[in-house]
């Protein structure tokens, strides 16, 4: 092998290995799950199978390391009684350099709602992770969010603040890193649903990271209901400080099986 082709493929392993530990980064926004939640949940025997993607147009500021990155998501949902539902999750991303589709990880949920929609002055429910990313130095995270959503009208706000904590891994010792996502919807009619989306990272509750070091999201979008049973999200997202990725597309696709 010549010196060239040797320095060619040093400088080539290094790429690749730092697109796949930046695919699943500790203590970062999670791309793979750019979704708000609501209050509702699958009903019992409920069977829903979503493909979600991000395509990433531009990335950090810091560097581009990122862009053209494309993440899916394989998603499916059962509801195990109306007020519970169990999720298990496939992440992929295609690598830029090679075109390769790699495997990115597995995800799987649990989420529930209290009380009927209406009896509190805001509804509630809450949802819990287990992740298992496998292109990054901690293998196991756990994350826990709030939901909570109130009608105004024909507006509804929903707010998910979560918390998550790796379990195994180069992190296992650290503390608590706090994220976020919200979601102001706007019901116009039972087809379109206009929507602006909020999503973000702060860092660890103990040592919250500077303004330029947490990343935030603003995503507008549209949610179409083009049947009952199959509903299509697709907007934008925009990166508000330097450590965030400057512009991704986003697509949500959802199939819901009674």
């Amino acid at each position: 092998m010549t010196r060239f082709s040797k320095r060619a493929l040093m400088i080539r392993t290094i790429a690749v290995a730092s697109l796949l530990t930046a695919a699943t980064p500790a203590w970062a926004l999670n791309y793979y799950e750019l979704e708000v939640y609501p209050y509702r949940t699958a009903a019992k025997g409920e069977l829903e199978l979503e493909n979600s993607s991000a395509y990433t147009l531009a990335g950090t500021r810091a560097g581009d390391e990122n862009r053209h990155i494309f993440r899916n998501t394989f998603e499916v949902d059962y509801g195990l009684s109306n007020r519970l539902e169990f999720a298990a999750y496939g992440d992929f991303f295609r690598d830029p350099g090679t075109g390769r589709v790699e495997f990115g990880g597995q995800r799987y949920h649990l989420r529930t709602r209290f009380f009927q929609k209406g009896e509190l002055p805001v509804d509630l429910g809450a949802y819990v992770e287990l992740e298992m990313p496998k292109h990054d130095p901690d293998t196991r995270e756990a994350d826990v969010k709030g939901i909570i959503e109130k009608d105004f009208g024909k507006w509804t706000v929903d707010l998910n603040p979560g918390l998550e904590k790796v379990l195994s891994g180069s992190n296992a010792n650290g503390g608590w890193d706090f994220h976020y996502a919200a979601g102001l919807v706007y019901r116009m009619n039972e087809t379109v649903q206009p929507r602006l989306d909020f999503f973000g990272d702060l860092g660890p509750i103990n040592h919250v990271s500077s303004w330029n070091g947490q990343e935030h999201l603003i995503s507008p979008a549209v949610d179409v209901n083009f049947t009952p049973t199959f509903h299509v999200l697709a907007g934008a997202a925009f990166g508000v400080t330097n450590a965030t990725e400057q512009r991704l597309l986003r697509l949500k696709m959802e199939w819901e099986f009674y």
